[in-house]
């Protein structure tokens, strides 16, 4: 990993024009949400996808005599909620040896606000999250985020879909995001867009998709005055996606998608040059096997070159698959496959596959009280280093709607990184619990 040293002066005032940054930070978000939530004059729109769940299922279903009210403004439906939980952490610095454990409460505001006509719809979401712990303060955050997005049938069956999102957050301990044990928390900003048009022919359907995302990391100050340097990883990506079906029956549709995306980074070491092309192109069916279990799945090629000789490319199965089960109407079972491309906290790698596997069920135990069980495991391949290894994760949480304005619940997790041997990835286990408490409108 590459490091710098500094004076702890220095290091102390940068640390303090950091945190009147993020205050800054915190009002322009403050500023965005309110100036959003008032602009009720906008009528972006939205039509039902694929990728839609239902509404009147196990974990999705409203209930009218619990949900919050929301607060009306012309065509504007407001949503605020304020969420606080104390949390427990039995490895704070995912460490294989030695972990340290400690509590924490965090505070979380949260606004909604959205729009919806026939054939059209406008979502805002703004998050706050106020994080502090009560031994290792050095540990403490803050993290915000902002999305808007939304869609709008257009003439002759086009459907026009937008969105745009930026987020301040605190990369986790023990993932690809951040693979450090040491120092204080490893921020990452990100600002995102995406464009899309879908257009249906009778039995075939086409859409096209583009999107843009740039991102950048702060470095990470160790207790000695060392400073971990992450803007190599400081990156901007575009890119588009094309998708042509053709819907066999009601029930039965066959798929072929394509990806490009372009990636340039900021570093000016030209042996580290992470600068590359990736693209995958994959053939798939969407199967709805009865009105309550719908399957999707989609399998090809992947390649993810770079401009660099010295990185060697990385290339295999892009796989995406997808199921939806309603076995009761109590009962929602949901899996989930997916990949992604991503970077490493070490300078060494050149770039990082994930491919993730979730399967969750919801159970309503009550009417107002909601059982959610949820297991994931991740393949984490290290491309260059030669590297891979394997994160587990099992969850359980339940909710309970006291009324509409109070929601309490907790929860428990185990996580568990294994199977990558010795070397700069570590194996450890962790495990946290917390309860939560929201106050909604």
């Amino acid at each position: 990993m590459h490091m710098r040293t500094g004076s702890r002066e220095t290091i102390a005032g940068d640390k303090c024009a950091a945190r009147r940054e993020r205050v800054d930070r915190c009002r322009l978000v403050a500023a965005l949400i309110t100036a959003l939530s008032l602009a009720a004059g906008i009528q972006p729109a939205c039509a039902q996808t694929l990728d839609s769940e239902p509404s009147d299922v196990a974990g999705n279903r409203p209930q009218p005599g619990y949900d919050p009210v929301g607060i009306r403004a012309g065509k504007l439906m407001i949503r605020p909620s304020l969420t606080i939980s104390p949390d427990f952490s039995s490895n704070v610095f995912t460490t294989a040896d030695d972990p340290r454990s400690d509590t924490s409460v965090s505070i979380v505001p949260t606004i909604t606000a959205a729009i919806t006509e026939p054939g059209a719809n406008f979502a805002l979401y703004g998050e706050a999250r106020i994080r502090r712990y009560a031994t290792y303060s050095t540990q403490d955050d803050e993290q915000f985020r902002l999305d808007a997005g939304g869609s709008t049938e257009l003439p002759s069956g086009f459907v026009l879909s937008a969105g745009i999102g930026w987020a301040d957050t605190t990369a986790a301990r023990g993932t690809v995001a951040n693979d450090l044990s040491v120092g204080d928390p490893l921020k990452m900003r990100e600002l995102r867009s995406r464009i899309s048009l879908r257009k249906s022919f009778n039995r075939l359907y086409a859409s096209i998709g583009l999107s843009a995302a740039r991102s950048t990391y702060e470095d990470v100050e160790l207790d000695d005055g060392f400073v971990i340097d992450q803007s190599f990883r400081n990156s901007r990506r575009s890119g588009g996606t094309l998708t042509l079906g053709y819907e066999v029956s009601p029930l039965l549709a066959l798929e072929t998608r394509a990806t490009y995306d372009v990636y340039r980074y900021s570093d000016a070491r030209p042996l580290f040059s992470r600068d590359a092309e990736a693209y995958s192109i994959g053939v798939g069916l969407r199967y709805q096997i009865t009105q309550l279990l719908t399957a999707e799945f989609n399998a090809g090629i992947r390649q993810h070159k770079f401009d660099n000789p010295l990185f060697a490319k990385i290339k295999g199965v892009a796989l995406f698959g997808r199921l939806r089960w309603y076995p009761t109407p109590l009962i929602s079972v949901r899996a989930d496959l997916a990949q992604s491309t991503s970077t490493s906290t070490l300078d060494q790698v050149s770039a990082v596959t994930i491919t993730d596997f979730t399967l969750g069920a919801d159970y309503e135990f009550r009417r107002n009280i909601l059982i959610t069980a949820e297991t994931a495991l991740a393949f984490e391949d290290y491309g260059q280093i030669g590297l891979q290894a394997k994160r587990l994760s099992l969850t359980g949480r339940v909710e309970w709607k006291v009324n509409r304005w109070l929601r309490a619940g907790g929860y428990a997790t185990f996580n568990s990184r294994f199977g990558s041997g010795s070397g700069p990835i570590r194996d450890y286990s962790a495990a946290q619990t917390g309860v939560r408490m929201t106050f909604a409108l």
